[in-house]
């Protein structure tokens, strides 16, 4: 019987992500394990293999890609016991690998899926009231951040990594208009404009943007950044801060911790969780401590 599943995205890595994968579903089988690859071609492809195999009683679930790619294999098997997640990191960001240590070199992170440990970590979930909930890893955003997610999964930047998140940020920052934002949390309630809310589990978002720099994967909380409007200028001087985390020190930015957040807009956006769409405000999101097991270098 097999007892794991190898998920890759082919085009991630710039296309390397095939070949890794292989190299990985050999070692593993060297190894004495069995399983199989499968590719995606599609949205929601992953999500379905993913559901598929842990339904079949496999309890080992492979993701070969980006942070994409492991949002939709953790909702195929957000809901399901016992099941470890092990990671390859091939995409443009990979936060969630950065976030629990997993070597970028695919030689380790397939070493890692040999000779790792088990480790829980924080899981997010979004619950809306028109859509079905969604499990996400790392970082939701709302509003300036979320547009910039939207055109850098677009892939319509003439970069990859972390620079199309930066030409995303820079061509949305002069066309963007805050909306009403109500937000409310552990830490009260807030109302009124906002350039954006980033509520995550990890810290960073866009392949090393320290949006909330103190946050843990294993605290059962979530941090939350808000920013207040400030001129464009001013956005563009915080951009270059978000690498080491020193925005938190502006007079525009709060930061709070919060086991839920509950998000209402005017006009109602689209929230990014993880780089990926997830639902439309009013939403609620919240954590599950230990929601989701990974395997981490020993």
């Amino acid at each position: 019987m097999d007892d794991f599943i190898l998920i890759a995205n082919p085009i991630s890595g710039k296309g390397k992500a095939k070949t890794v994968a292989e190299q990985a579903c050999t070692a593993l089988t060297v190894a004495g394990h069995n399983g199989e690859m499968r590719l995606t071609t599609d949205t929601g492809d992953a999500t379905r293999f993913a559901q598929e195999a842990v339904s079949s009683g496999i309890r080992r679930v492979i993701a070969c890609g980006g942070d994409g790619t492991l949002h939709e294999i953790v909702n195929g098997i957000a809901t399901v016991p016992d099941v470890s997640l092990g990671i390859i990191p091939c995409g443009r960001g990979n936060d969630l690998a950065t976030a629990v240590g997993i070597p970028r070199k695919p030689q380790h992170a397939i070493e890692t899926l040999l000779t790792g440990e088990i480790k829980h970590i924080d899981l997010g979930r979004v619950r809306s009231e028109k859509d079905s909930e969604h499990y996400f890893t790392t970082i939701t955003t709302c509003g300036y951040d979320t547009e910039v997610s939207r055109r850098a999964a677009a892939r319509t930047t003439p970069f990859s990594g972390t620079a199309s998140y930066v030409y995303a940020a820079v061509a949305t920052l002069f066309k963007y208009e805050c909306p009403f934002v109500r937000i409310e949390g552990d830490f009260g309630t807030h109302e009124g404009q906002l350039l954006l809310a980033a509520t995550g589990s990890t810290k960073s978002y866009g392949g090393g943007f320290k949006i909330v720099p103190n946050a843990h994967f294993d605290d059962g909380l979530f941090d939350v950044c808000l920013i207040h409007p400030v001129s464009s200028f001013t956005v563009l001087r915080l951009m270059v801060t978000l690498f080491w985390g020193g925005h938190v020190s502006h007079p525009a930015v709060e930061i709070h911790q919060t086991r839920s957040l509950k998000i209402e807009t005017d006009p109602p956006v689209m929230l990014y969780a993880d780089g990926e769409p997830m639902c439309e405000t009013p939403a609620t999101i919240e954590i599950i401590k230990h929601g989701l097991t990974v395997l981490v270098p020993s």
